[in-house]
């Protein structure tokens, strides 16, 4: 139970901290913002599945894809995603599969509590990369498992794919970093 409350506590910290640099945002960075805020929200959500629910913002559009229990989830994660500062409008295509789990996904290895703390980790990792006007936060997707974060998705040049690389390294719990991020060719 302790180790849930500390969990709690910086996943909240990281909510208020991605609040404050969203009100500075604009444009793709917003979006980016917003999809954070959404993924944080449904991690610290007892009820949804942040592994079940896909995320997609476009111009404070949100999109909603993936599967909820029943009419109640899917009602409650487009009202979550509605009372996030910036969102125009939700498209909620929720998917209703009775007996989808407010847990890791079937198949993971992970227990909760590992799934917790990975979800802290990319948390941490994701605001750290949003906030820093040096790496494109919006086009690196974070992945953590066992305290083992693979970056992936473009970055404009290596300097910015090595300082992804060590803001996650410096973050938290991070054990080791699968870089894969890729250097987008000049035109």
């Amino acid at each position: 139970m302790k180790n849930y409350v500390a969990v709690t506590g910086i996943l909240a910290s990281s909510l208020v901290a991605m609040q404050a640099f969203g009100v500075e945002r604009e444009g793709a960075a917003k979006d980016a913002w917003i999809d954070g805020q959404l993924e944080a929200v449904y991690a610290l959500n007892r009820h949804l599945s942040a592994f079940a629910i896909g995320t997609e913002v476009d111009k404070g559009i949100v999109q909603l894809t993936g599967n909820v229990n029943s009419d109640i989830d899917r009602d409650l994660a487009g009202e979550l995603a509605k009372n996030i500062d910036g969102v125009v409008e939700v498209d909620n295509e929720l998917v209703l599969v009775p007996g989808a789990h407010a847990t890791p996904a079937e198949g993971e290895d992970r227990s909760f509590g590992t799934w917790i703390d990975d979800a802290t980790t990319t948390a941490s990792v994701k605001t750290k990369l949003l906030g820093n006007a040096n790496t494109a936060g919006m086009q690196i997707d974070v992945d953590t498992r066992g305290n083992v974060v693979t970056l992936s998705g473009e970055v404009a040049s290596s300097e910015e794919k090595a300082l992804a690389e060590e803001l996650t390294r410096n973050t938290g719990d991070v054990k080791d970093v699968l870089n894969q991020l890729v250097v987008r060719k000049a035109l």
